[in-house]
C-alpha cells in the first residue's frame, strides 16, 4: 500500500482492546476528511470487516463513534466511554482481544502490509497475498456497501 497516512497497528490496545486505537484512528481521520468511509486507502466503521466485528462487540456503529470522535479530543476517554456503554467488562474485553487477534491471526497480513515486519521473503509473501488475494474483494464488498448505505440514505431523505 503506498499512502501518506497509515493508521497504528492493529495490536495496539485501548481499554483492553486491540484495534480500537486503529478503530479511532480511522474515525478521526475520516471525520477530518470529504471522502466519508474510505480514506486514504483505508475503510472504516461499519463497511470494514474488521472494524464491524469489534464495534459488534462493543454494541456500537460507525456514527456513534464518529460522533464521540467529535467531541471528545482524547482517544482514552472515547475508548473508556465506548466500554462503558457497551456494558462488557475488562475481563470480556481481555478474552474478545485475545480471540480477536488469533482470528486474525495477529494482524500479521496488515503487519506486513504497512510495513511492520521485518524485511524479507515472509513478508514479501504476506504483503503479496494481502494486497493481491485479499483486499480486491474487500474493495469490492465495500463498493456495494457504500452503495447500499447511500441508497438507504437518500430513501430516508424527505423530498
Amino acid at each position: 500500500m503506498s499512502v501518506g497516512w497509515v493508521p497504528c497497528s492493529g495490536r495496539a490496545s485501548a481499554a483492553g482492546l486491540v484495534w480500537l486505537p486503529r478503530l479511532l484512528e480511522k474515525a478521526r481521520r475520516c471525520e477530518a476528511s470529504q471522502n466519508g468511509r474510505l480514506v486514504d486507502g483505508y475503510c472504516y466503521g461499519d463497511n470494514d470487516f474488521i472494524d464491524k466485528q469489534l464495534m459488534t462487540f462493543l454494541r456500537t456503529d460507525d456514527a456513534t463513534i464518529s460522533t464521540l470522535v467529535r467531541e471528545h479530543s482524547d482517544d482514552t476517554d472515547v475508548a473508556t466511554i465506548l466500554v462503558g456503554r457497551s456494558g462488557r467488562s475488562p475481563a470480556e474485553c481481555e478474552a474478545f482481544a485475545k480471540k480477536f487477534s488469533r482470528n486474525f491471526f495477529d494482524f500479521v497480513l496488515l503487519e506486513a502490509d504497512e510495513g511492520r515486519l521485518r524485511p524479507g521473503p515472509k513478508a514479501t509473501i504476506l504483503k503479496f497475498l494481502y494486497n493481491t488475494v485479499m483486499m480486491p474483494v474487500v474493495y469490492r464488498m465495500f463498493q456495494r456497501d457504500e452503495r447500499n448505505r447511500k441508497g438507504l440514505a437518500s430513501l430516508r431523505s424527505p423530498l
